[in-house]
């Protein structure tokens, strides 16, 4: 079910600091071989409609549509690498306090875009969502070599349509986030309504149950263009 969790603490511990380097082809290759990578994903959200944004990803590991985001760096925060790909990617300026924790999820994938392609690669991911206003939704474009195309869908779009699970959690996840933001809001509002903050928490209670169902998903990759296809299993 989703953590429901407010905020994603960052502890460092020795003052770290960063020695990041850009590897090689080869070394890269041999660390995604050993490591999991820790990534940060947004759902962006447009808040007169809720819509969220979809992106048709052209390359591995996941050639069809899926979030934005991308690898945290060592030292970042979540949101602070959120904000930097935000950046590096749409050319928006975001503030990380703008961010909000929606889920985490566990992520193996049996190809990669790095060679060799059939190694896979893993992940750890954080599920952020960012409201933009207007101007900002104007600005969005994503990536041409990285994506074929986009699309703001509803909630129940993505629950109901056919995409990859991971998608579909965060997506539930994100509702879940909401529902608890207005129970707390009306907590405070009107700490005496007894019958609105019931019904918005048996609210909240039927939205956290929503969970994948284990076993193999309907779902498949599919990415003719790659001439790729694949099943996905989800394991709770």
């Amino acid at each position: 079910s989703p953590m429901l969790q407010a905020t994603v603490p960052h502890h460092n511990t020795g003052s770290f600091a960063s020695h990041r380097i850009r590897l090689p082809d080869k070394e890269y290759g041999e660390a995604l071989d050993c490591l999991v990578k820790g990534c940060s994903d947004l759902l962006l959200v447009a808040p007169e409609t809720g819509r969220v944004l979809l992106g048709k990803r052209s390359v591995q590991p996941q050639p069809d549509w899926w979030f934005v985001g991308g690898r945290i760096f060592p030292g970042e925060t979540p949101a602070q690498s959120a904000c930097r790909l935000l950046k590096r990617e749409l050319s928006l300026e975001i503030q990380p306090e703008r961010l909000q924790p929606v889920c985490t999820q566990s992520l193996a994938w049996g190809m990669r875009e790095q060679r060799p392609q059939e190694h896979g690669t893993t992940d750890l991911q954080v599920v952020l969502s960012l409201s933009l206003d207007n101007a900002e939704i104007d600005r969005v474009t994503l990536d041409p070599n990285e994506y074929l195309d986009s699309q703001w869908l509803l909630p129940q779009e993505v629950l109901s349509g056919n995409f990859h699970p991971a998608l579909k959690f965060a997506v539930s996840s994100l509702l879940a986030v909401r529902k608890l933001r207005e129970l707390q809001a009306a907590v405070t509002a009107q700490p005496d309504n007894d019958a609105e903050i019931a019904a918005l928490a048996r609210e909240l209670v039927s939205l956290s149950r929503k969970q994948p169902l284990p076993g193999m998903s309907e779902y498949r990759v599919v990415a003719p263009q790659l001439q790729y296809e694949c099943s996905v299993e989800v394991t709770l």
